[in-house]
């Protein structure tokens, strides 16, 4: 069986597309270098986006080789729609977009292909790799040096993100900067079901929207580090950054208004009705001050150039990227009321697993005891919370104080704590349940020295979703889920589910890390399965990110009363919101100099929170 895979896998063709236009020299520097790689079963697609005359001439130099298509635009329609006119042609399995203006080492097209060929038949896949970046014409200014420098930065920075494992791996950052574009990857019929790039997005951001649009249908991105592409650049940095900071205001408005894309990459669009109170100010004093801030833009970039300053240039970096934004946001019909009926309301979640009093202080970390529980609802009641159902919360439906409230593991001690809250105060809570292991005991505790509990009964099970309590996977056994083999985590996830499925009578559409267990592979298996919303063990409120990362406040024994306010209303205990306030300050100083700083006193800061906690 492995070695007909392997026979089957090694024969996929790849198909490399060259989407072109005036730029002759370039391209047939791009065609030489792709026209000695290794890989053996791989054609060229190049296709020129509108009437150029010498691109025809080279099509006339290369027509020897028989591996190289070429399709014509009579228009000039964009780098998105040359680009899927090229998938719609390719006939390989998998397509691989490159540019004009780039060299491929002799292995590129193999590179890609080994991650097809090591895959599992079921795992979806996108290849994403990043470039050299090779400067063809002088920098003519300061501005411009420190540009190509903070570009140089970000490759770095998009690199190590994008090298991250573990719960490091998804999450919010990795959703800013998630892309598909030059030098990525993709089996052609999982890129056509997508729908490809979005041809409206011409000047900008094609490469960013389709990433994440990819990567929350469940496509599995793989980062490959070798940099086995070299990018040819002679852009004029200044007018190239400020032509994107000023089309994003535009496409912003364009994905949130009509294609409803609220998630990470847009939400800077309703910054002024959420985050802390410096983000919200600076974005409330940008949208009003847009055109002064432009003309200030100017007289910085003279200053900056002038005197070659490092701080003038951060200044003029920042002032700029906001007015550009939201003056384009302003011309593509925004309007704060528009904006603010849009925010919405974060969402809380809490987490909680076993409602029993903790016989150690490893148990004190992990239950809560029925009287402290009991406390808690209560207060959590008469301040007029209540909880939510996961239709709502999937839905984005949710009154700002309605709270999901979540267990893990469904120990047997709800049955007898939790449900009579329930019946009396009409509470709709969340179980998670290991499937495999309905009405027998947490072996997995009991493998890491804790006590041996019993677990919830199918009978308690289906008496509990009589008075409106619903459940969720936990998969099957409860394992480590990164460290598991495919075949593994595809049972855990989706026959977790077709048995809660068969043995309850409705459909599971939510899913709990175990132990807050996820990489980017875990996460694209459980959206296969099907789940709608999936959950870690990460604190702080969910507002337009990931339905497959959500969050949760960790309430047990140890948590005060003061630190459920601050859970209620942030989503984090008082040491972990004091800890996120610093960091966000620490971010958004627009130096390194100041960020230093920030981040020495953010030290000093946590030290004295962990000393007052400890007396507390």
């Amino acid at each position: 069986m492995a070695e007909g895979m392997a026979q089957f896998t090694s024969s996929l063709q790849c198909s490399v597309i060259v989407t072109t236009w005036k730029r002759p020299v370039l391209l047939r520097n791009t065609l030489r270098s792709l026209l000695r790689q290794s890989y053996p079963h791989f054609e060229i697609i190049v296709v020129c986006d509108g009437d150029d005359a010498d691109v025809r001439a080279i099509s006339c130099d290369f027509k020897e080789w028989n591996l190289i298509r070429w399709v014509f635009h009579s228009v000039n329609r964009g780098l998105p729609a040359a680009r899927n006119t090229g998938a719609r042609e390719a006939q390989g399995d998998v397509v691989l977009f490159l540019d004009d203006d780039v060299i491929a080492e002799i292995d590129l097209v193999a590179t890609h292909m080994r991650h097809y060929q090591e895959a599992s038949h079921w795992r979806r896949l996108a290849v994403i790799s990043l470039a050299s970046e090779d400067r063809q014409t002088p920098l003519s200014t300061y501005v411009n040096e420190r540009l190509h420098k903070h570009w140089k930065r970000n490759l770095d920075f998009y690199s190590q993100s994008l090298s991250e494992t573990g719960e490091n791996s998804v999450g919010e950052e990795i959703e800013r900067i998630i892309c598909f574009g030059l030098n990525c990857s993709i089996r052609r019929d999982a890129f056509l079901h997508s729908g490809g790039f979005n041809e409206h997005f011409r000047a900008s951001d094609e490469e960013l929207e389709l990433g994440l649009r990819l990567y929350l249908s469940g496509v599995e991105f793989i980062f490959e580090p070798r940099k086995l592409l070299t990018h040819k650049n002679s852009k004029n940095l200044s007018q190239y950054f400020r032509n994107c900071w000023s089309a994003s205001g535009t496409l912003d408005t364009l994905r949130v208004f009509e294609l409803g894309q609220r998630n990470a990459q847009t939400r800077h669009l309703v910054s002024m009705f959420h985050g802390y109170w410096l983000n919200r100010l600076a974005a409330r004093t940008s949208w009003y001050l847009s055109e002064p801030l432009h003309t200030l833009s100017a007289e910085l970039e003279i200053q900056a150039n002038q005197w070659r300053s490092r701080f003038l240039f951060a200044v003029w970096a920042r002032i700029t990227q906001t007015a550009d934004y939201w003056s384009s946001a302003k011309d593509a019909g925004c309007t704060v009321e528009k904006l603010k009926s849009l925010a919405g309301t974060p969402k809380l979640a809490l987490m909680l697993h076993s409602v029993c009093r903790p016989s150690s202080p490893e148990e004190a970390a992990y239950y809560i005891s029925p009287q402290r529980f009991r406390r808690f609802m209560r207060w959590f009641l008469a301040a007029g919370y209540s909880t939510a159902t996961t239709e709502k919360w999937i839905k984005d439906n949710l009154s700002k104080k309605e709270v999901l409230l979540t267990f893990d593991d469904g120990y047997d001690d709800l049955y007898d704590e939790l449900l009579p809250l329930v019946i009396q105060y009409r509470l709709t809570p969340l179980i998670f349940l290991v499937a495999g292991r309905i009405g027998q005991s947490n072996l997995w505790d009991q493998q890491i020295g804790l006590r041996a509990r019993n677990l919830l009964t199918l009978e308690q099970i289906r008496e509990m979703q009589k008075h409106g309590v619903e459940f969720g996977s936990h998969t099957l056994t409860h394992p480590w889920l990164p460290g598991i083999t495919d075949e593994q985590l595809r049972r855990e996830v989706v026959d977790s589910k077709h048995r809660l499925e068969d043995a309850l009578g409705v459909e599971i559409s939510s899913f709990a890390y175990p132990s807050g267990g996820v990489d980017r592979r875990v996460r694209a298996a459980v959206a296969e399965a099907g789940y709608k919303l999936a959950f870690t063990i990460q604190a702080g409120l969910n507002w337009w990110n990931d339905p497959l990362c959500q969050r949760r406040a960790d309430v047990n024994d140890n948590i005060t009363f003061l630190d459920f306010a601050f859970q209620l209303r942030t989503g984090y205990n008082v040491r972990e919101a004091a800890s996120e306030r610093l960091k966000a300050f620490e971010r958004d100083l627009p130096t390194n100099v100041l960020r230093n700083i920030a981040k020495s006193l953010h030290n000093l800061g946590h030290e004295a929170i962990m000393k007052f906690s400890k007396k507390a």
